[in-house]
Order: C-alpha cells, then structure tokens, then sequence
C-alpha cells in the first residue's frame, strides 16, 4: 500500500509538472496572461489566411477569425473589410504578432501592445505595431479592439529616459526597468583624493514581450545591457557621492536611457 501510495504521488507530480511546463503564466495563477497570450498568438497565425483582395473575403474573416474576436469586432470587420486586418499584398504577408506588453486595465480587460512581424520568402520585411484589447467574453478571452499603428507619435521615438528609485519599475518604448540593488558604489567624494573615480554598479530586472531577465549594469559603461527590443544604459545617479558618508539606498535615483534596437 504504500509503494502504491508513492506511486501514486509521483505519478501526480509528473502531471502537474508537466502542465506547469507547458502552459503560459497566467493559466495557473489567475491573472490570465496566459490565455490573453494564446489569444493573440493564434489570432496572428491567421493574418496570412484572410486575403483582403479577395472577393470572399468576408467570409474568409468569418472562417479565420470568429474564434479569436467578439462577435461585434467581427461583425464591424465584415461589413467593412478595409477596416480587417490581414494579407493586402502578396509579399510581404503578416507572419505573426509578437506581444511587447499585457496589462490588465481598470475594467478587468487586457491592453495589449505588440507588433505584426512581415515576411517575405527569403527574410523580415518589417513591422506594423499593434493595440489590442482582449476581454473575457462569456468564458472566452476574446479580441474586442484592434488597431494598427496606435500613438503614431510614441511610436516614431526611438530613444527615451526614465528615472526610478530602487524597487521601482517604470515602462517605456515596449519595456519595464525596475532596479533592485546597489552591487557596488565605490565612487570617490568630490571631498577625498582619489587615484581611481570608482564606479556605480546595480542589479536591474527587465521585462518585455519574450520574459524577464535579470542582470548588472554600470554607470556610463559603453556597452549597454540588451533585451529583444531595446538596448539599455545607466547614465546617471543621484544623489553624488560628496563625502565618505554612505547614501541610503532610499536616496538613490537612477537615470536610465532606452534605445529602440
């Protein structure tokens, strides 16, 4: 009985491991990134399948995408397919929609941003960035917005600057810098003779639509830290270093400056 009983334990644990290790976050732990993901995953694997020149299309938008869209997105599409997305041109074609960021809104729905990946037959052809809402409808999560291009303006920035305390995240250009700890502050006091300047080294977690990573970065170092979309450098901290006395880490404020790769 008790070989059994292990057995039975262990035959469990598998399952459960398994089902971990092969579902999103979000499936498990209430949140539902994890279906708001799958949503939008499979919704951009049927972008090529819905000619826009097509004389059927309309029926074509029904096919591919009734499973992804509420019924009102979908019905506002048929009626006017100039306003569906899907494949205009022969080449390039929408691959599919890598997602950048999913954050649950005030209303209990998700905003969404990413991008459509073209491609062509021999290589990437470029991007078209994307905002989308996904709700749950009726136990479904579902599309109930879309639109290409969103913040045309914020989308032409290449380069940015944001300021944050430790422990304190803050988004931008598609990507959420949190610093998390001094590692090294050997900077010299603009009141002691030093032979070498020092430096500021910290612990910064990142976040973007491939995961979180989490790793050091130096004040005015020339090569930045990278993540899939943006290139990362720590190019100011304050308060100075003006004596021997050591700063309290709430005192701390990092400048970071973001580049769109």
């Amino acid at each position: 009985m008790y070989l059994w009983i292990v057995g039975a334990v262990l035959v469990l644990g598998g399952l459960v491991y398994s089902y971990i290790d092969s579902h999103p976050t979000g499936i498990i732990d209430g949140s539902h990134e994890g279906d708001v993901r799958i949503t939008i995953a499979q919704f951009g694997n049927q972008l090529n399948s819905v000619s826009l020149q097509s004389p059927t299309v309309a029926e074509e938008i029904r096919r591919s995408y009734s499973p992804y869209v509420s019924p009102e997105l979908l019905l506002k599409w048929m009626q006017n397919p100039s306003t569906a997305p899907g494949r205009a041109t022969s080449s390039p074609w929408p691959d599919h929609i890598k997602v950048d960021t999913v954050v649950k809104n005030e209303v209990g729905s998700y905003d969404v941003m990413g991008r459509i990946i073209l491609k062509t037959s021999t290589e990437d052809a470029g991007i078209i960035p994307v905002s989308l809402t996904v709700a749950n409808v009726n136990g479904s999560f579902l599309i109930t917005h879309y639109e290409e291009n969103p913040r045309a303006e914020e989308e032409v920035a290449t380069t940015a600057t944001v300021t944050a305390a430790l422990n304190e995240s803050v988004s931008l250009l598609g990507v959420s810098i949190t610093p998390l700890s001094i590692e090294e502050d050997s900077r010299c006091p603009t009141d002691v003779t030093c032979i070498q300047a020092g430096q500021v080294r910290v612990k910064v977690m990142t976040v973007d639509g491939m995961g979180t990573s989490t790793t050091s970065i130096t004040l005015g170092a020339v090569e930045p830290i990278t993540t899939e979309i943006v290139s990362i450098w720590l190019t100011d901290v304050l308060p100075a270093k003006v004596s021997t006395t050591a700063t309290e880490d709430e005192e701390y404020r990092f400048t970071f400056r973001v580049d769109r790769r």
